[in-house]
């Protein structure tokens, strides 16, 4: 899991597709957040619980700067299914920032927590994003006390096209794979470049479980770099066809040589030879049949 969070990470936190993401799901697609305005900071904090001093770690936090003046701390945070606590989470995570003004100098600035939501399948939901829904209320009197406390989440996937657009990052083939994938159940990629490639392709395998996106770069034969999806998937494709189709040789030569070993009685050796293999082609079919072959 560790290794999981660590890729979703990636793309995100590069200041160009994080100050994208902010303008387009905050400011509607206004350049309000400039990549050279963010400072990447600690995304780690501690509370106190039974006297135990715990950490929690955020997925990413920069804050946001004009020359001196500090206008805020901005969070991202990823989701792959819903999470009934988040309003929880996030309020453990604001807090502690706010905390850490408290005892640091004499700025104030707010902390603004944005959750990326990337099911497909299910909508979050408008129940389990406020702290008034996690926590029980005994009596209507006590409950005007409780003060509430919102998760902003969105939900990628159900972005309309014409908030997709308006990405200028990365993140515009990330959202764009969602929605598809949403709608119509197939991806049909663009013929966009990419410019934070391996790190595009890491965050979609982690968070989709799309295997086809964990192809390493230096894994595909070719005289160029592959920037744009479509190449990238039609190579992806591509290979996982001829790893398919060896994957079926395999199969019937195991088939073969283990048929003739049990029916006539021959040797591993023997049956190898008369079907014109060696048992080092046979060590490999047997090898080949135990590896996952990536869906067409």
């Amino acid at each position: 899991m560790a290794e999981k969070d660590v890729t979703q990470k990636l793309l995100e936190d590069y200041p160009d597709v994080f100050a994208d993401i902010v303008n387009v799901l905050v400011y509607d697609g206004e350049d309000m957040v400039n990549a050279d305005d963010l400072e990447t900071t600690g995304a780690v904090s501690q509370y106190k619980a039974a006297k135990v001093i715990h950490g929690q770690e955020r997925d990413i936090a920069k804050y946001w700067t004009k020359g001196q003046v500090r206008f805020g701390l901005l969070g991202l945070e990823n989701q792959s299914s819903r999470d009934p606590d988040i309003a929880l989470r996030v309020i453990g995570y604001d807090g502690a920032a706010y905390r850490d003004e408290l005892n640091h100098g004499d700025d104030r600035y707010p902390v603004v927590t944005l959750v990326l939501y990337f099911g497909t399948d299910h909508r979050w939901g408008q129940k389990s994003r406020r702290l008034r829904d996690v926590v029980g209320t005994p009596d209507k009197k006590l409950g005007r006390f409780i003060h509430d406390y919102k998760a902003n989440v969105f939900e990628i996937a159900w972005l309309n096209d014409e908030t997709v657009a308006k990405f200028k990052s990365d993140f515009r083939i990330v959202a764009d794979y969602f929605v598809q994938i949403r709608k119509n159940h197939k991806y049909v990629p663009s013929a966009e470049e990419m410019k934070h490639v391996d790190e595009v392709l890491n965050l979609m395998a982690a968070i989709s479980g799309d295997r086809r996106f964990e192809m390493k770069q230096n894994e595909i034969a070719s005289e160029r770099k592959v920037t744009k999806m479509e190449d990238w998937l039609t190579k992806a494709l591509d290979g996982a066809a001829d790893k398919a189709a060896n994957k079926a040789n395999a199969k019937k030569l195991v088939e073969y040589v283990e048929s003739l070993m049990e029916r006539m009685g021959l040797s591993l050796e023997d049956a190898c030879y008369a079907l014109n293999s060696t048992v080092e082609e046979y060590k490999k079919a047997k090898k080949l049949l135990t590896e996952t072959v990536v869906a067409v």
